[in-house]
């Protein structure tokens, strides 16, 4: 059963952010969709309808999940996201946006470019637009706008028209060996590219500069590629296109990392003919995605921004921007996401936080990422990094929980201009209490 002949399906781990912007879409072209997610009341093998023509799963969701066992014993066809989106992508014209870090918000400006073009795109990114209020968008134009996830290699599944890598740099090593083997992976995403498209990467970044388009892909001068896919017998030519964060683009979204976003977006819509006029304008009027850099509101005088930053690399360019925006007196708040990243990531992260121009932290206690943690990682806690961020000279307190990490910052937020709440888990929820009980 192809997704785009499914009448019923049923999504298992609805709640995710990617998968449930596909949801969205898959909805919007007429399909009944129900869903099951562990926060709103978990999976059971009767949440699955006998009637439902596709099951898909999220990346968090194991084989032997109970409704995905009951959908092999109905017979219904089950496929993961990553799978679905690309079906759905299949025959369309798409523009893929993949990197460590900076691929939501460059998804993000491209759709939005893209729809002030007039170009009416499709988009499906991994956070909530502001200016959409959506974490996707449906149109009826040719092109398909997507954030392509390196995790589990998942941007594999997509064959686009444009590929774009924002960075590159050791993350999900959970997964993937080391940087080379991550680099690997990009290389074959950018070897997906459909014969004719174009690969836009960053000249600032090492890694991305440095990657070879594919183990099979021969230099003929600076650019085109000779693309062959292996395997196949598939020759093609892709154009490369570098960008740099050298230009100066008005922006509503603070951060020199924004500007390399633009340029990436910019790049992608001169490739596609948009006046840069209208570029220009569109880029001034993005109000940004949720949780990157948003300011969710006051706690007094203090402001209070909330953002996903846990990479080191984010968590650096994060609290820099911070301290650039509204001086000294900046207290970070960080949830490391994920053991195995903290653990694997540790002397990264204390670099992070011990070279920043910010004196102050308070690091809550590791999120657990559901289906993604080993026992063989939980020998790490956010207490070692408090000791090492110490050590460097700096005030670090450790806050065994949300509830513990919200009495701390109560008790010395008006001490400072802004408080900057940082990562991907559930550290959210403060930010949030702070602005809406201001006890």
């Amino acid at each position: 059963m192809n997704i785009d002949k499914a009448k019923k399906i049923h999504i298992v781990g609805i709640g995710g952010i990617g998968i449930s912007a596909l949801a969205r879409v898959l909805e919007a072209q007429g399909a009944v969709v129900s869903g099951s997610d562990l926060e709103t009341g978990g999976h059971k093998a009767e949440n699955v309808p006998t009637d439902a023509d596709l099951l898909i799963y999220s990346a968090a969701v194991p084989e032997n999940n109970s409704e995905r066992a009951r959908a092999r014993e109905l017979g219904i066809k089950t496929i993961s996201y990553p799978e679905a989106l690309g079906e759905f992508c299949s025959g369309k014209k798409v523009i893929a946006v993949a990197g460590t870090n900076g691929k939501t918000t460059t998804t993000a400006m491209i759709g939005w470019i893209l729809e002030q073009a007039g170009m009416d795109p499709t988009v499906v990114v991994g956070s909530k637009v502001l200016a959409w209020d959506a974490n996707a968008r449906v149109g009826q134009g040719q092109w398909v706008v997507l954030e392509a996830d390196e995790y589990r290699r998942a941007f594999l599944n997509y064959q686009p028209d444009i590929a774009v890598i924002t960075n590159i740099a050791a993350d999900h090593l959970d997964y993937y060996k080391d940087i080379e083997d991550i680099k690997g992976a990009f290389a074959e995403f950018v070897g997906n590219i459909k014969p004719g498209g174009t690969f836009v990467y960053n000249m600032d970044d090492e890694n991305t500069r440095e990657l070879p388009p594919s183990p099979s892909l021969s230099k003929e001068g600076e650019s085109p590629f000779l693309l062959q896919r292996e395997g196949r017998g598939e020759f093609g030519v892709i154009e490369m296109v570098g960008f740099s964060s050298g230009n100066n683009f008005k922006l509503q979204i603070p951060g020199r990392y924004n500007q390399s976003n633009a340029a990436a977006g910019a790049t992608v819509c001169r490739i596609l003919g948009i006046p840069q006029t209208i570029v220009a304008s569109a880029l001034e009027s993005f109000s940004g995605t949720s949780r990157r850099f948003e300011k969710v509101g006051r706690l007094g005088r203090t402001e209070i921004i909330s953002d996903y930053a846990h990479h080191p690399d984010a968590v650096r360019v994060t609290m820099q921007t911070a301290r650039e925006l509204y001086g000294g007196k900046v207290l970070a708040v960080f949830q490391p996401h994920q053991h195995n990243r903290t653990k694997k990531l540790f002397h990264e992260f204390v670099r992070a936080f011990c070279s920043s121009t910010v004196e102050n932290f308070i690091i809550c206690e590791i999120f657990d990422v559901a289906g993604r943690e080993d026992l063989g990682d939980q020998d790490i806690s956010s207490q070692d990094l408090v000791r090492e961020i110490q050590k460097c000279g700096k005030h670090a307190s450790y806050a065994k929980d949300l509830s513990d990490c919200e009495t701390q910052i109560r008790a010395i937020a008006a001490k400072f201009d802004a408080i900057i709440i940082m990562g991907a888990g559930d550290i959210y929820k403060v930010a949030s209490k702070l602005v809406s009980s201001k006890q």
